[in-house]
């Protein structure tokens, strides 16, 4: 069966409104109460709606006499007048204001395959295994990032690229003092970048990908053998990169918890051509002058301090037993089933820069607060 769908759709973010924004307030004055209106929002007549158009077509199928079945999806989605904070010559009261200023291409696909592997009566092996892939690349962008904005966590658009791409700063190495240098838009050595730059972001840094993963499914196993039933499940993520957390300052306090890579810091001249590891640097220095200390920044966003995402995770296994019907009959039940599951037995692959990170959580509790593992024994009785 072949099916196809085209469809456009339009939508307004909550916190983009055309309108001009007032709001009422009173002042706190020790001798009147004097109500006023705030201007919160200018009138925006040039905003409209974000829009977006898509383009899906998909196929289902089976083999006969087979336990074989599958789908297929291809999509294009064309989005365009994205909203966000765009420049303006400040002439009407705003130097910045929400408008649409880019459009946005994504093209990706989603497979499913269930297929029944072994069916001797007695024994059967199901397989279930779903597969997307999704890439998007940013076609018109009217207000380009800062290079601070795109060495933020979460990455930043720019034209040609995703929706949110990872760029880092291009390390050059320690000097003989120890102090971590880059190579500029031009590739001469420097402590410092203009992080108000938007002309030079793509000749001044280095992109190293995108912030979401592009490549993803899950694989799902299920062997049955009389009463007995057994299920695994696997999911994986890939093709993503990952800012690690800042570790690295220009100065320590008795409140700082240091990384244990400190301890193949640069020490002596010519550990430079050892480590990577910047010299923990003298206050006095770091107090006059602030390039050295931006240095230390920017290596926190180097190419150094990323990490690829991609993992591979047991994400739920469960063993169950139908009681027989023999038995249960007899104490005046209709059925019952005892199971163990387990849920997040194992991260069976991840990038080692994490050191043990949950790439999966890394944003909401990777460190401190990882996905906790789960034993769960449940007994289910109809009556």
């Amino acid at each position: 069966k072949i099916r196809s769908t085209y469809g456009i759709s339009g939508n307004l973010p909550p916190e983009a409104s055309a309108l001009l924004n007032l709001q009422a307030d009173v002042t706190v004055r020790p001798t009147d109460i004097e109500p006023f209106l705030q201007i919160f929002d200018l009138t925006n007549t040039e905003l409209t709606w974000e829009k977006l158009k898509e383009f899906n077509v998909g196929v289902d199928f089976g083999l006969k006499n087979s336990h074989l079945d599958a789908s297929f999806d291809f999509y294009i989605r064309d989005a365009f007048d994205l909203i966000g904070i765009v420049q303006t010559s400040g002439i009407g009261g705003q130097g910045l204001k929400v408008g649409n200023f880019a459009d946005m291409e994504t093209i990706g696909f989603e497979a499913q395959v269930s297929s029944k592997l072994v069916d001797t009566g007695g024994f059967n092996w199901r397989l279930d295994f779903n597969v997307g892939y999704n890439h998007d690349q940013i076609t018109r962008l009217d207000f380009g990032p800062r290079i601070a904005d795109a060495l933020s966590q979460n990455g930043a658009a720019v034209l040609g690229g995703p929706r949110r791409g990872i760029f880092t700063t291009k390390f050059a190495g320690l000097n003989s003092k120890g102090i971590p240098e880059y190579f500029d838009e031009n590739g001469e050595r420097v402590f410092s970048y203009d992080l108000q730059d938007r002309e030079n972001l793509t000749s001044t840094l280095e992109f190293e990908g995108p912030a979401e993963p592009r490549l993803f499914g899950g694989l799902n196993n299920v062997f049955s053998y009389g009463n007995f039933r057994l299920s695994a499940l696997i999911s994986y993520k890939w093709d993503y990169i990952i800012r690690l957390n800042d570790a690295f300052f220009a100065a320590y306090t008795d409140f700082d918890a240091l990384p244990g890579d400190l301890a193949d810091r640069w020490a002596v001249p010519g550990d430079e051509e050892l480590t990577n590891i910047p010299v923990i640097l003298d206050r006095g220095v770091a107090q006059i002058n602030s390039d050295i200390v931006q240095a230390y920044d920017l290596y926190n966003k180097s190419g150094l301090r990323v990490a690829n995402g991609d993992y591979i995770r047991l994400k739920a296994v469960r063993l169950s037993y139908q009681i027989p019907a023999s038995f249960i009959n007899k104490i005046g039940l209709n059925n019952a089933t005892i199971s163990l599951e387990g849920q997040n037995l194992a991260l069976l692959y991840s990038d080692k820069a994490l050191n043990g990170q949950d790439p999966e959580f890394f944003r909401s509790g990777g460190v401190s607060l990882p996905q906790p593992r789960q034993i769960t024994f449940s007994l289910n009785i109809g009556l």
